[in-house]
């Protein structure tokens, strides 16, 4: 997972380099092999103290001096140090190596070094003075020279015409001394989600001095934020978890794992008290490639992802798929309005559905990873490409900028504000409010008579006038909870559908005076009734549990669910350890990755599950029980359940 301003400057330095500058008998070989490694490990702190004792015995040792100033051009307020020993090392070089590959590494570490000082016009000089020394036969560094001279003249530009804005750190409830990042924030800006790097008993300490990445939440409470909370029940693997995005009610995470087979994408859902188990999003999304990225539209029929498959413009490209109307994703295409021959990452559409945040390494960037934006025209076309500016984009890695539907809030991580508790904190940005669609928000609720199942049942949104559907939603099929994110300025129709129920109406006059702009102006929209057609056949939940899975029949659109106890690398000795549960109703499950999950029931619907872990839950036994789809076992099985 990228991580908010850390510099991605490769140590191009080899051990066998060690013999450019001159022979001292001081040298500690072991010792300068143990700091290059915490180097490529990222642990720069250590890195550095080995280095600076080296460099105590031998001050004029070129590969020390370059791959310390390497270490402080990695580190936090560190390329005003690291110029030093650039040009240290750079003056102590023949006239002959400085035309090697070592000079020409320090030249480029010297132009980085003076970028991120913003002494730009410095920088195109030093990037000029390399380009006239290279040999003509060295096309890929000239072309790489060129490249940071336009990023230069960008920065030049950008910072002619800075954004005015103000910024104000989330404070110790959200931030720690390690890397915060990633914000992730509910449509109504009640609930926050961030990945940490803080020591936590759910995460292991890394050679870079910073714990494994775990995903943190935080409830809004009045005009504070509550002490972030651990998401404990999604740590079931070693190494970084990162939460990437959230739906616009808070219900479904979109979570990044480096797994044995690349980079994937997995979503838990919350089914009011517990989140559940993550599980792989499914193709086009996911592939064999590295897939980092997911964000999606309110109505969750239209997902933009990253992936760094075969078929894109360069490196990681941002795609879209869409919902068929058969329920099915789409063909992935590439966002050619968005990508270039450089990474695309962190795309980050708006509430309105129409702008979209993304960081790239191309376009007029300033320098790594900037943050841009595109405006979707009234025909469904992506516009050009915008710089968001300076000084939200540096000459660092700038990425993640999370847009609210409060029209000139945003969220965004950095390192560079000297209010910082330590590594990358959150920050609530305040701009200038921008001539973009005002939003309103509406809160809502769909219930059901006879206790009916409501997973099919679906909330349109047109405008008056235009039958065009804008918005296609549904309710938690749990809770019937839902939210829709509306233009200002206009009025709506609401259509409320679903099979075996009778169809309601409401209409809705959104005015400008409904802009959402904090927790307390969100509008309710009346509960809805939906009143089943027909009583459903009862069916108990013996003779549910006794039904093999693949004859379950969903063609109504209704799914089966189970409650989901416990995950075990070794099977149960005896049932008998599931007090106060029938066991006919338990099942468990040998998963192919390793796992026995043991479950309890078979109901038809979400409610229906519900009451089955109300049930778990009486036990005392239990708490981290929670509901999934009882399909997502074909995925995790290669046979029928263990009997």
């Amino acid at each position: 997972m990228l991580q908010p301003n850390t510099l991605i400057i490769a140590l191009l330095l080899f051990i066998s380099q060690l013999t450019l500058a001159q022979s001292d008998s001081k040298i500690d070989n072991r010792k300068f092999n143990e700091a290059v490694k915490l180097a490529d490990d990222k642990a720069f702190d250590e890195a550095i103290k080995l280095f600076s004792e080296i460099l105590k015995d031998s001050p004029e040792n070129v590969p020390a001096l370059y791959n310390i100033g390497n270490c402080y051009l990695n580190s936090s307020n560190g390329p005003d140090t690291a110029i030093v020993y650039f040009e240290k090392a750079y003056a102590l070089l023949e006239d002959d190596e400085k035309i090697g590959d070592i000079g020409v590494d320090i030249q480029l570490s010297i132009g980085k070094s003076l970028q991120f000082l913003l002494q730009h016009e410095k920088a195109i000089s030093t990037y000029e003075q390399l380009i006239e020394i290279l040999p003509a036969e060295d096309d890929i560094l000239r072309q790489e020279a060129m490249r940071e001279i336009e990023v230069c003249e960008n920065a030049i530009e950008l910072m002619q015409s800075p954004v005015q804005l103000k910024v104000k750190n989330l404070g110790p409830n959200i931030n720690s001394k390690y890397d915060d990042h990633s914000p992730m924030i509910s449509a109504d800006q009640s609930v926050l989600f961030i990945t940490s790097r803080r020591a936590s008993s759910y995460s292991e300490l890394l050679f870079d001095g910073q714990y494994a990445e775990r995903i943190y939440s935080s409830k809004k409470e009045g005009n504070e934020w509550t002490k972030a909370k651990s998401l404990q029940e999604l740590f079931r693997k070693q190494g970084h978890e990162a939460g990437v995005s959230l739906s616009a009610e808070a219900t479904e995470l979109i979570i990044y794992r480096n797994d044995v087979d690349g980079a994937n994408l997995y979503s838990s859902m919350y089914d009011g008290s517990n989140w559940g188990e993550p599980v792989k999003i499914e193709s086009p999304i996911n592939s064999k490639f590295d897939e980092t990225h997911m964000t999606s539209s309110a109505d969750k029929q239209t997902v933009y992802f990253t992936s760094d498959r075969p078929d894109g413009m360069g490196g990681l490209d941002i795609y879209r798929v869409r919902r068929l109307p058969n329920g099915e994703w789409g063909k992935a295409e590439n966002m050619k309005a968005f990508n270039t021959q450089y990474d695309e990452d962190t795309p980050i559409l708006h509430p309105n559905g129409k702008v979209m945040y993304f960081s790239s390494e191309g376009h007029n960037s300033m320098g790594q990873f900037d943050i841009f934006y595109c405006v979707m025209d009234d025909d469904g076309n992506w516009g050009p490409v915008h710089n968001i500016g300076y000084p939200i984009n540096t000459p660092d890695d700038d990425f993640f900028f999370v847009p609210t539907t409060t029209p000139n809030i945003a969220y965004y991580a950095s390192s560079r504000y000297d209010d910082n508790y330590g590594g990358s904190d959150i920050y609530l940005i305040e701009y200038e409010e921008p001539e973009i669609n005002r939003l309103a928000v509406f809160k809502g609720c769909v219930n059901s008579t006879d206790e009916a199942p409501i997973e099919n049942v679906e909330i349109r949104v047109t405008r008056q006038g235009d039958p065009e559907v804008i918005g296609n939603y549904k309710p938690h099929p749990g809770t019937g909870k839902y939210i829709l994110i509306l233009e200002t300025d206009d009025k709506y129709n609401i259509e409320y559908t679903g099979v075996g129920f009778e169809q309601q109406t409401k209409t809705i006059d959104v005015t400008r005076a409904m802009t959402y702009k904090n927790l307390s102006e969100a509008s309710n929209i009346d509960d809805v009734m939906m009143i089943a057609i027909a009583q459903p056949e009862e069916t108990t939940e013996e003779a549910v549990a006794a039904t093999s899975p693949e004859l379950l029949d969903t063609s109504d659109g209704i799914p089966y669910y189970t409650v989901q106890i416990l995950s075990l690398k070794e099977p149960v000795s005896s049932y008998k350890v599931f007090i106060d549960l029938e066991h006919d109703q338990i099942k468990e499950y040998k998963c192919t990755d390793g796992f026995y999950r043991y479950s309890y029931g078979t109901f038809k619907g979400y409610k229906a599950a519900l009451k089955g872990k109300d049930k778990v839950l009486k036990t005392g036994l239990w708490s981290d029980s929670f509901v999934r789809d009882i399909k997502q076992y074909d995925n995790l099985t290669e046979n029928t359940p263990a009997e």
